[in-house]
């Protein structure tokens, strides 16, 4: 039996074992069973129940029998999940059952989990019920799990990472690709590459360590502040990578696809200016080099092999980006975000995605869009939130849907036994990218908490869509206007101090325009301001959003959640009380921080608008800078009770006491 039909039979006999009553004598749980395939030919049935191509699934009583079944095996596998969440809502097993489904975008990728690599068989599960067809089993973060040399080793350099370490990488992958192929999901690996010496993440030892991992001769000095890299123009490492690829792709031939990330996360690339190899050979041009490398050795040893790069700062130059994407072989492809990095907020459809998915398409690339659909790294850190905002899932997957991408990928994943009611959303909006969201999320919100908080809870999510959106407009700065990168917080709006990074006029994205509308204003000034905007606009739903939690709060029970059968792990899934304090915690969190973004913004708008003027400055600023102190002692008030992140509340108390000096001349401002 197909690995997938056999977990969908285990779940189904545990499923009916429940029943208070006895199932339908007969039940057909397989492929190609004879009565669908001539209802599916007489019409009453989707065409794509045959087109094993597309994941389309059925479950339907006729005759007295009870037919599970689907396109493919992994089909199969949702039939008997739509199956469980219809009786455990109160469909009756009878004649009248009839429950259908396709999904859409045809490559759905996840994550198995945010943390706690590799995961478990359960985190897994939780994938295939949000409509997962693939995981990508690393993560960029990860070590030497994001490089083929992290979990075989050749003889070519043997100590590129540690023994032990290779061992226990090659053992979990292995463990886990297996949980991905007993519930039909295909396996992605995140590279990583060239490795480095890594930035000031990594601390000074290992730094130093990577240096004996490599003989002196083929590295090189990358010419940032990650130090040496690997060499790709010497001989030697072309063949440590050739056989790596056969040493890798011999022991998980299951990995499909290869996303490749470089320019960060302890990768990078020679300095064309000081290399010997690779003088003149520009950063792009080598990560060019790289790609049909990999495609073409890794081809050679697995069929089929695609090698993904990503617009992750290549894109800042979008002539070049797209130049060069259109001499990358047809095994390659993009995984695009928007704007640099997959934002909570960022709705955007503009010209440069539609030029670089027609380039895909015209040279038989893969196109993946790069989102958020779980956590974001553009919220607050550590603080036990649960980050639900399902408007939001039905406005991204419309726009990928819209613009044909080949699939979707969510660059963070999440926590499954949280039980987030994104992951819902996925599931029904990969089904209908076009299904009206204000219908979607009500049934979501009612089937997750109950009809009375589930009204609450609808309305939250609503007004926090509308803040999303106008926030949407001003996805300027990745990462330096998101709370755990924003250097505002310890910087003073006041003349003679920094307002932030030096470099942040030119560190924001690129113009981006969308027909006649511009997104990302060029002038400086004006796009500091549009941030400030943003802010301005969003905040009010943000209170209205807390406003509604407070209401479903008072109402919640320690139920627990609807979907809280998604999970089978060991952890516990949080009561409806419990998700809902804690989505209450994920939106004052960030009304408190982008209340007083977006006025810091603002300041330093005006500080541009004035030349620098200190003088026009105190007169033009004075009101704002006010209401930015007062931002910063509720922002301090809030971080207090809450206790954590670290520090965040004594940098907003010395922010807003600085700032009250200033307006009243209590001397110089230190």
């Amino acid at each position: 039996m197909d690995r997938p039909l056999h977990t969908a039979h285990v779940e189904l006999t545990e499923i009916l074992s429940r029943l208070p009553a006895a199932p339908p004598a007969r039940l057909t749980l397989a492929l190609d069973v004879p009565e669908i395939v001539q209802r599916v030919r007489s019409g009453q049935l989707p065409a794509a129940l045959l087109d094993a191509e597309t994941d389309s699934h059925a479950v339907i009583v006729f005759g007295g029998v009870l037919h599970v079944t689907g396109s493919n095996a992994r089909s199969v596998l949702h039939a008997v999940y739509a199956l469980h969440e219809a009786l455990l809502g109160g469909t009756r097993l009878d004649d009248t059952l009839n429950l259908q489904g396709t999904f859409h975008l045809r490559e759905r990728i996840f994550h198995a989990r945010f943390d706690r690599w590799p995961g478990t068989r359960a985190d897994v599960r939780f994938l295939a019920h949000l409509g997962a067809t693939h995981c990508l089993v690393s993560h960029d973060w990860q070590g030497s799990r994001r490089s083929l040399q992290g979990y075989v080793t050749s003889p070519l350099f043997p100590h590129a990472v540690d023994a032990a370490e290779v061992a226990s990488n090659h053992a979990s992958l292995r463990r886990l690709i297996d949980d991905c192929t007993d519930h039909g999901l295909g396996a992605m690996l995140w590279l990583t590459e060239l490795p480095c010496q890594g930035g000031p993440w990594v601390p000074q030892l290992e730094r130093e360590k990577f240096l004996s991992r490599y003989d002196s001769e083929v590295v090189s000095d990358s010419g940032t502040y990650e130090g040496q890299v690997l060499c790709f123009s010497h001989a030697r490492v072309q063949d440590f990578y050739r056989d790596l690829l056969q040493r890798f792709f011999a022991d998980f031939p299951e990995i499909e696809t290869l996303f490749l990330f470089g320019l960060d996360s302890s990768g990078e690339f020679c300095d064309p200016q000081t290399c010997p190899r690779c003088r003149g050979l520009s950063r792009i041009a080598q990560r060019d080099r790289l790609i049909r490398f990999l495609s073409g050795e890794g081809g050679k040893v697995r069929p089929g092999l695609r090698v993904l790069t990503t617009g992750w700062k290549w894109d800042r130059d979008t002539t070049a980006f797209l130049r060069h994407q259109r001499g990358l072989p047809a095994g390659s492809g993009v995984y695009l975000a928007a704007q640099k990095d997959g934002w909570q907020c960022e709705r955007q459809s503009h010209d440069f995605m539609h030029e670089v998915r027609g380039i895909c398409r015209g040279h038989g690339q893969t196109f993946i869009g790069y989102d958020n659909f779980h956590w974001g790294d553009d919220t607050v850190h550590g603080i036990g939130d649960i980050q639900d905002f399902p408007f939001g899932i039905g406005a991204k997957l419309k726009r990928w849907h819209a613009l044909g991408a080949d699939g979707v990928f969510d660059h963070w994943g999440n926590s499954p036994e949280d039980i987030w009611s994104n992951s819902v959303a996925c599931r029904d909006f990969f089904l209908n990218p076009n299904a009206d969201a204000a219908v979607v999320c009500h049934r979501l919100a009612r089937q997750q908490f109950g009809p009375t908080i589930g009204e609450h809870i609808l309305e939250a999510w609503r007004e926090l869509e509308h803040a999303h959106v106008l926030l949407s407009q001003a996805c300027l700065w990745s990462p330096e206007q998101w709370p755990g990168w924003y250097a505002g917080r310890k910087c003073w709006p006041l003349p003679g101090h920094e307002f932030g990074p030096s470099n942040l006029a030119e560190s924001r994205q690129p113009c981006r325009t969308a027909g006649e509308h511009v997104l990302n204003p060029p002038d400086f000034a004006e796009a500091l301001q549009a941030v400030a905007d943003g802010w301005q606009q969003a905040v009010p739903h943000y209170e209205r959003a807390v406003n509604h939690l407070n209401h479903a709060l008072t109402a919640a029970t320690d139920e627990p959640v609807f979907y809280a059968f998604w999970w089978h792990g060991n952890a516990p899934t949080p009561t409806r009380r419990e998700h809902v304090t804690r989505q209450k915690r994920y939106v004052e969190s960030m009304l408190a921080v982008g209340r007083e973004i977006g006025l810091h913004f603002a300041l330093h708008a005006v500080w541009e608008n004035v030349g620098h003027d200190a003088h026009a400055y105190r007169q033009t600023a004075s009101a704002l800078l006010a209401k930015d102190a007062e931002a910063c002692r509720r922002a301090a008030e809030y971080f207090d009770q809450l206790g954590k992140p670290r520090d965040w509340s004594a940098h907003y108390h010395a922010k807003a006491e600085a700032i009250a000096a200033y307006l009243t001349d209590l001397g110089t401002v230190n």
